[in-house]
């Protein structure tokens, strides 16, 4: 009988060391609870699911990459009310998947006229850095360009020479053109956190009139998390 005690005993504490292992591996594959939580292949209305009551858009997931189109922030009167005024910078946070207040920001993305830079947040430690390579393909050891003032713009021709930006300017029809193949990096110290891509910040992606379109500012942008 003691022999036959001493193995069932074994085997219940093997048991009950294989149960705990499985729920130590269970706990550390769960998703991070991000504000906005979003399945595979699946779409969200920022302004019915969004944390903040000035957010506009949609966030869309495939796989592990993320979507979010036509992106924009508005004011908020002193009453706490939203107006339809278009705010003159947006705040977002890939982490949380949503459009956030200004001191939440990781990153803010400026939406005035003729100045649309996107600006990691330093208060906070991020810093923004930058690869010309396709985003699909850019991994976490590669060799990124830290950008100057942790920011990038729009290059112009009256530029100075150097300017790092997204996009450039055409001219021709006077209109914001993503910079092919140009990957952002958002870092914090030395750990690069997430790639993404600015596409664009017409509605839609399209651009309204053959030159000068004025349907802005709606920012389309891809990002994925370094894991």
């Amino acid at each position: 009988m003691n022999k036959l005690f001493k193995i069932a005993t074994l085997a219940f504490t093997l048991v009950g060391f294989a149960a705990c292992n499985n729920d130590d591996e269970v706990s550390l594959e769960q998703e991070y609870q991000a504000s906005v939580m979003i399945k595979d292949g699946e779409t969200k209305d920022l302004a019915n699911v969004s944390a903040t009551i000035n957010t506009q858009g949609t966030i869309s997931r495939s796989g592990s990459v993320y979507s979010l189109r036509n992106f924009r922030q508005f004011t908020i009167n002193e009453d706490g009310a939203v107006t339809e005024a278009v705010a003159p910078l947006f705040y977002f946070d890939f982490k949380e998947n949503d459009g956030v207040d200004a001191g939440d920001a990781v990153l803010t993305l400026n939406a005035t006229q003729r100045d649309m830079d996107i600006i990691s947040n330093t208060t906070k430690g991020y810093t923004l850095s930058y690869i010309d390579k396709a985003f699909e393909s850019v991994v976490v050891t590669d060799n990124f360009t830290s950008a100057p003032d942790e920011k990038v713009g729009i290059v112009t021709p009256f530029s100075p020479e150097g300017a790092i930006g997204w996009s450039n300017y055409d001219m021709s029809v006077h209109h914001i053109v993503a910079i092919a193949n140009r990957t952002l990096i958002l870092s914090k110290g030395n750990t690069a956190l997430f790639k993404f891509r600015v596409n664009s910040i017409y509605s839609n992606e399209t651009p309204n009139k053959e030159s000068a379109s004025d349907n802005y500012v709606y920012y389309a942008v891809d990002y994925e998390e370094f894991k």
